[in-house]
């Protein structure tokens, strides 16, 4: 069937700065299990291990994972971008996770980039939100990323993707259970792999160490 694109409001169209990140990770990298389409990347898995068979206990442990490690991912940075995405023929039909996110304390800037396209494969509209926040306010996003799946509220169900283009490292907090960091700083994800090696995924730590050596 035709379809007809997307209609969206309160946007600026996109600009260099989404080129800049689709180029710089790939498009690939802003879509669903970006460790199994990328290489040289980590996994981690974020709740499991938490000390109690609880929502609570899973969260704070996931939540606490997370804000580590990207801490020290972007230790010198005092900004971090943004990407949400999410499927939807229009950002109003989206309306309740806009203001789930509202409700977190954070405003999304109005200096933002959107996004749309049509998957052919999953037959809806893809849409992306990319926009640059200070970093001391990424822990409100966190926080509602990772408390969706545990039914913890408030919390949104978007796909969020934390970067910085000129350091060369995207974060993908999926949930509570695991994260994905790619890019092609080598360097720094190397140095995670070992500082961190306690919370990578087992299942997937064959080929890390094929890639990052040894542990």
């Amino acid at each position: 069937m035709p379809h007809m694109p997307a209609p969206v409001i309160g946007k600026l169209e996109s600009t260099g700065m989404i080129e800049e990140a689709f180029k710089t990770f790939g498009k690939h990298s802003f879509q669903h299990a970006i460790f199994y389409s990328n290489q040289d990347c980590l996994r981690f898995e974020l709740s499991e291990g938490a000390e109690f068979d609880s929502r609570i206990s899973m969260f704070q442990t996931a939540l606490t994972r997370t804000t580590d490690v990207l801490n020290t991912v972007f230790e010198k940075s005092d900004k971090v971008s943004i990407c949400f995405a999410f499927a939807g023929d229009s950002f109003i039909e989206n309306l309740s996770q806009f203001k789930k996110i509202k409700s977190l304390g954070f405003i999304i800037p109005k200096k933002r980039y959107v996004h749309s396209e049509w998957d052919e494969e999953e037959e809806w509209h893809r849409n992306y939100i990319f926009f640059t926040i200070d970093k001391s306010e990424l822990h409100k996003l966190l926080f509602g990323c990772l408390a969706n799946e545990l039914g913890i509220s408030p919390s949104f169900w978007f796909s969020m993707y934390v970067f910085d283009v000129k350091l060369g490292v995207l974060a993908h907090p999926y949930d509570d259970r695991g994260m994905d960091l790619v890019g092609p700083n080598k360097f720094i994800l190397r140095r995670i792999y070992k500082h961190y090696n306690s919370w990578l995924l087992n299942y997937d730590l064959p080929v890390m160490r094929q890639w990052f050596g040894a542990l």
